[in-house]
């Protein structure tokens, strides 16, 4: 029998766990499933915007304002379509997040931007194309979608490996099938 195991919720530690609460509802659509007062004596708050998830992200107290460096690599949400991506794009210019960089990596769309406490977050959407990684061109969400699929379809189909997205998927499907 092959291990599959399926991440399903993420946790980090915050400076200020009310601000990132407020944030992470207000801006990126959670809701607070359950909070309270962990073990270790530290606030927690568990949010989710799936009701079958009890908490897709929790967020703890507890991280010390003066680390030299972010401990969080990225937290990346994927979102169902191009429009979602823009409606997202638009809340966080009204939250007055302006520093926003988009990519088009041909396999996916993405917007990235920091959160309150500088966390590197990536909100992206599938693309039907795949490409080999690391792959990532600056892209116009101005554009309307059928653009935009035309412009990254014509970028991959440029590189090594070009397969639709189903085709890779079944390609991994393959591989993992073939798993001890």
């Amino acid at each position: 029998m092959a291990l599959s195991a399926q991440l399903t919720h993420f946790g980090i530690h915050a400076v200020d766990l009310d601000r990132m609460v407020d944030f992470y509802t207000r801006v990126m659509g959670y809701v607070v499933s359950d909070s309270g007062v962990g073990r270790s004596g530290a606030r927690v708050a568990f949010m989710t915007q799936n009701p079958e998830c009890h908490h897709q992200f929790v967020l703890f107290d507890g991280r010390p304002e003066e680390l030299p460096y972010n401990p969080v690599n990225q937290i990346s949400l994927r979102l169902d379509s191009l429009d979602m991506l823009r409606g997202y794009r638009q809340s966080l210019l009204k939250e007055g997040i302006v520093e926003q960089r988009l990519t088009d990596h041909g396999n996916a769309w993405s917007i990235y931007f920091k959160d309150p406490e500088g966390n590197p977050v990536e909100l992206y959407v599938d693309s039907p194309f795949y490409t080999p990684q690391p792959c990532g061109e600056p892209f116009d969400l101005d554009l309307p979608n059928e653009e935009i699929v035309k412009r990254t379809e014509a970028m991959c189909r440029k590189r090594p490996r070009f397969m639709t997205r189903e085709a890779w998927m079944q390609s991994i499907r393959a591989r993992l099938d073939a798993r001890p």
